[in-house]
């Protein structure tokens, strides 16, 4: 029995001790409020210690970008500073991100329309290009990217591409031929150890006749000794009149042909012009009216016979004795 009593005893002395040095000490602790500090303005590690030491929880939450603000600055913490919170209350920070930062995309293989406008999709821009040829990839593919996808950059960084310039065919590259003279370009492609293609002649009135407006191959495309560049020249359109052949009754234009008809560099157009009324139609001289008055009178004062084979007795010879 006394035994079973001190058991009864010891159970209840130690739920004391539980209540008095373990249940209350967490009890009070937590029922404690206390005054969130201000950290805005400050750095996360400073903001960290200063909330902790409060006897609060720091909890990072929205990231805000901006390029005026260092990156891991307090921009807002919720609850607010001042406010009356219980001990170990969590206290939401939100902190610069300094300037947006981009991803690099991966641009191997795409065409350089496709590689442009993903970049511009991604706040960046196109930087210079360099062109390598290449087996592998047609030509204006990208083959490679100098900063590597998955870089994170500041916007409106501009990133160099390395672009497919197609399958290598030689050693010689393809001279500029764009804006010389017909003679220029083919002393150039001569020169170039290359051979004058087709020659093909457009209307272009905006540069001078005999000028070089494209080619194919363009400029310093590969090439070998036996690739052939055909240019492209550039003739003027110019409008001729011409006459009208006199001996046309009808009044109707008869185009005549010109020499220089067969000029590369000129291409002309012939209009009809209208017929001068006044313009003679016969190259035999014309009789005037005082002529023919004359010779009406001539042969009026010319006697008529019955008997052209007679002679007139008015004409007879004077000499006849009878």
């Amino acid at each position: 029995m006394l035994k079973k009593l001190l058991i009864f005893t010891g159970i209840i002395v130690g739920f004391f001790l539980l209540i008095n040095y373990v249940l209350m000490p967490l009890y009070v602790k937590h029922s404690d409020t206390v005054i969130t500090p201000k950290v805005i303005g400050s750095n996360y590690i400073e903001a960290k210690k200063i909330i902790e030491d409060a006897g609060l929880e720091i909890i990072q939450g929205d990231i805000k970008y901006d390029e005026n603000i260092q990156i891991g600055m307090i921009l807002d913490q919720n609850p607010p500073p001042d406010a009356t919170v219980k001990y170990g209350r969590r206290i939401y920070v939100t902190i610069s991100g300094g300037e947006q930062l981009s991803e690099v995309p991966n641009l191997k293989g795409k065409s350089l329309r496709d590689a442009k406008f993903t970049l511009e999709q991604r706040g960046l821009k196109l930087g210079e290009t360099v062109r390598k040829p290449t087996q592998e990839f047609p030509e204006d593919v990208v083959i490679s990217q100098i900063i590597q996808p998955g870089s994170k950059v500041k916007r409106n960084t501009k990133l160099d591409l390395i672009l497919s310039d197609g399958p290598q065919i030689g050693d010689l590259k393809v001279p500029s031929l764009v804006g010389k003279s017909l003679e220029e370009a083919k002393k150039i492609i001569t020169d170039s150890k290359l051979k004058i293609g087709k020659i093909t002649y457009q209307t272009n009135n905006n540069v001078p006749a005999g000028q070089i407006v494209d080619q194919y191959p363009k400029q310093d495309k590969s090439a070998n000794e036996n690739t052939a560049v055909d240019i492209f020249v550039a003739r003027k359109k110019v409008i001729e009149q011409t006459e009208i052949l006199e001996d046309d009754p009808d009044g109707n234009a008869n185009v005549k042909d010109s020499d220089e008809g067969n000029d590369p560099d000129v291409m002309k157009e012939k209009p009809l012009i209208k017929k001068d009324d006044g313009a003679d139609k016969s190259d035999k001289p014309s009789v005037t009216k005082p002529d023919k008055e004359k010779d009406d009178k001539v042969k009026k004062e010319t006697p008529k016979t019955d008997n052209p084979g007679k002679k007139n007795d008015n004409n007879a010879d004077d000499s006849d004795p009878n």
